[in-house]
């Protein structure tokens, strides 16, 4: 998979990257990660990283980072596993539906540093685990 291809939408400030052909596009909340991604699988993108993935319940987690690929043609696999999380998403979060559009200011409110950053790191290592994988390399 060419690194040049790749990109991580994400609302995770602790994602960075050593490899410089892979793109980060920050969003402000798990909804606007879900939603950009979604929006760029219509346009040929292909999901690599299950938004899904790891442990962490989906409503119990702020941050949401998803690896996708540029692969110029309408993957539905990929557009299925997106509206389904999507789907998931809005029955886990259904208590709770502004836990969808926490911003960073939100959660350095609402959850203490040492829980943020625990979050903040499941998350890195689930996108790490995900490009090593591929061979590629946060």
């Amino acid at each position: 998979m060419r690194a040049d291809r790749l990109e991580i939408i994400t609302n995770n400030p602790s994602i960075n990257v050593d490899n410089s052909a892979i793109t980060i596009i920050r969003k402000n909340t798990v909804n606007d990660v879900l939603t950009f991604t979604r929006d760029q699988v219509h346009l040929g993108y292909k999901v690599i990283s299950h938004p899904l993935a790891g442990s962490v319940k989906p409503h119990e987690t702020p941050y949401r980072s998803i690896v996708i690929y540029r692969d110029n043609s309408l993957d539905m696999d990929s557009l299925n596993t997106i509206e389904q999380t999507m789907e998931r998403y809005q029955v886990l979060c259904k208590a709770k539906p502004e836990f969808l559009n926490l911003t960073g200011e939100d959660i350095e409110k609402d959850f203490p540093n040492k829980q943020r950053s625990d979050f903040q790191f499941i998350d890195s290592q689930l996108i790490k685990s995900c490009l090593s994988a591929i061979n590629a390399s946060l």
